[in-house]
């Protein structure tokens, strides 16, 4: 396929084949293994640099990969990630009670006032970061995920802004250490040769926009799928009604999570996993992929493999296959994040239709333009 800039690279489009990239001993993502970028034919104010280069361990191959997520992993293992759902639920309340301010038959972006607010200000818990100051990078992630027409500024500005607000956020916390992910890395840091400094802030950009960029999404399209889906619809509204009928508080998580499951089948919230690199010569699915060239997966296209999931198109709760996607990824890089997303997603869901299950659409969503992010740019509804 061609890239913006008329960059060539293969696609991996069907199930199989996706999955056979993700974790394919022949390729990497170290960037250092593609001679185009190396040599300056893909030029560093590219669209697309930004997701394929500069983001610590996503970008990282071999030792060094395995080095920096393993600094990073044990904050996103089982036991804290199950500590968080007490507080997970607190500020899903919070973020309910305010769009109860609301006038129930006006239209509310979903998008902005609940599924953008929650993950931004887990993930800030998580690193000790306060919410401000991501929110003050909030413009320049979304130019790096979905650059406008001016591209090479939009690129440069971006990352100047981020490197900037970061670079501050770590002389804040070495001079006020706390028990969170950030002042971790910074003793690694500053204790040790594990850590260089541009890995260092490399890392904390990297869970920044990944703890809330997808989950976002993940949200965001979980409940647009479920309001176009009336018969999805009908048994959400009656998981939350007998929620409230035995007065537990605690619907069916099986719901939310076959929820949860079929929107990330349905609808991945990244639609392509750019890029990785053939270190040789190797063949791959019967097609011959020379050294150096770049291979992306396209995760939502393979959610839709006809082949891996009868009748694709539709979105379907009690699919069997529902839980064999791509969304999270697969192999060496499969997503750190994973267990905090589906968490989030599904006590958000779960609180969201308690809450308000006379919810409906208000107009039709706003469509993201990005080949990385897959979602809406715009979630209207009403309350109801």
């Amino acid at each position: 396929m061609r890239l913006p800039g008329d960059v060539a690279a293969w696609a991996a489009v069907d199930h199989r084949t996706a999955q056979s990239v993700l974790g394919h001993p022949d390729l990497t993502k170290d960037a250092a293994y593609w001679p185009d970028l190396v040599s300056g034919r893909v030029p560093d104010h590219w669209e697309l640099i930004a997701v394929i280069r500069g983001a610590g361990m996503l970008h990282a191959g071999g030792d060094d990969h395995r080095r920096l997520r393993k600094l990073v992993s044990g904050a996103f293992t089982r036991a804290p990630i199950a500590a968080l759902e007490g507080r997970i639920a607190e500020i899903v309340d919070e973020l309910l009670d305010d769009l109860a301010a609301a006038d129930p038959e006006e239209p509310v972006d979903l998008r902005e006032r609940f599924a953008y607010r929650l993950p931004v200000r887990v993930i800030c818990e998580v690193l000790g970061v306060p919410d401000t100051a991501v929110a003050g990078l909030r413009g320049a992630f979304e130019r790096l995920v979905t650059p406008q027409e001016d591209g090479e500024s939009d690129i440069r500005d971006a990352q100047a802004a981020i490197h900037g607000s970061l670079t501050e956020l770590l002389a804040t916390k070495r001079r006020a250490p706390g028990d969170d992910l950030t002042s971790a890395l910074i003793q690694a840091r500053d204790d040790g040769d594990r850590l260089s400094e541009q890995e260092l802030v490399e890392t904390l950009f990297l869970v920044l926009i990944a703890g809330h960029e997808t989950t976002i999404n993940l949200i965001a399209n979980a409940v647009y799928a479920v309001l176009q889906n009336p018969d999805t619809l009908a048994v959400v509204r009656e998981a939350a009604r007998d929620a409230g009928n035995t007065g537990s508080g605690e619907p069916d998580d099986d719901v939310w999570t076959a929820v949860v499951d079929e929107t990330l089948r349905f609808s991945s919230p990244v639609r392509h996993a750019l890029m990785r690199y053939a270190v040789k010569d190797t063949d791959i699915a019967g097609v011959r992929v020379a050294k150096g060239d770049p291979v992306l997966a396209c995760l939502y296209a393979a959610g839709r493999d006809p082949e891996r999931h009868p009748d694709p198109e539709t979105f379907d709760v009690a699919r069997p296959t529902r839980r064999d996607h791509l969304a999270y990824g697969h192999g060496a890089h499969y997503c750190l994040g994973a267990r905090l997303a589906r968490l989030e997603a599904r006590i958000a869901l779960r609180a969201l239709f308690a809450r308000y299950p006379d919810l409906e659409l208000a107009g039709v969503p706003e469509r993201l333009a990005s080949l990385s992010v897959q979602g809406v740019g715009a979630l209207p509804v009403r309350l109801g």
